[in-house]
């Protein structure tokens, strides 16, 4: 991780273990096929999602997005809805944050969960298109570092299907989140014509 980045998160979850892209996906796959066993929906997002669009930053714990509550044992609560699982993952124990958002955007996730593509592995993985309005709507450090990087990647956000699914959840209210998805647009794509300048001196 480097110095920005600390900069940026601080100390939160320094005193967790940064899991593996590989478990993340295997705890992934075993809530999935419980999941599917008992009628629920789901798909991952957060941390892992981002290293399968390829940035892998350090992350602690397994983000999914849910239909319904799994039924296991409940580490916690989450304060906007949902509950923390631990799964086990050969030998190590996984954090899962089962998501069932109860506050005032629990549509948007919704809508996220149910637009979610399934992968080759029976995971379905949120589009990268609602991850950008999530990670824009959470607005903490490591999530505007994420947002960034998802609109920086070539070719990976349909930027008419962000406004197409603003407008769909806001209606006639779209107006103040699209001039702030502008607003974000402008940042990153100043960054990414920083990058390219940088790429093009090396």
């Amino acid at each position: 991780m480097n110095d920005l980045v600390k900069n940026i998160l601080g100390n939160s979850g320094a005193d967790k273990a940064s899991i593996t892209t590989e478990d993340g996906v295997a705890a992934a796959e075993a809530v999935t096929k419980l999941s599917h066993e008992r009628g629920i929906e789901c798909a991952l997002a957060g941390g892992i999602a981002m290293h399968l669009y390829g940035f892998t930053r350090a992350t602690t714990d397994v983000d999914m997005l849910a239909s319904k509550p799994l039924g296991l044992e409940v580490k916690r609560n989450l304060s906007f809805g949902g509950e923390g699982y631990t799964i086990k993952v050969g030998a190590k124990e996984i954090t899962v944050d089962w998501i069932i958002r109860d506050d005032e955007i629990a549509e948007i996730y919704t809508a996220a969960l149910t637009d979610a593509k399934e992968m080759t592995n029976g995971v379905k993985l949120v589009t990268p298109e609602w991850l950008t309005i999530m990670k824009k709507l959470a607005d903490r450090g490591k999530d505007q570092i994420d947002l960034l990087w998802l609109l920086r990647r070539p070719g990976l956000v349909d930027r008419k299907l962000v406004e197409q699914h603003i407008r769909r959840i806001f209606g006639k209210g779209a107006y103040w989140p699209l001039r702030d998805m502008e607003g974000v647009y402008l940042e990153a794509d100043l960054l990414k014509a920083k990058d390219e300048r940088d790429e093009g001196t090396r």
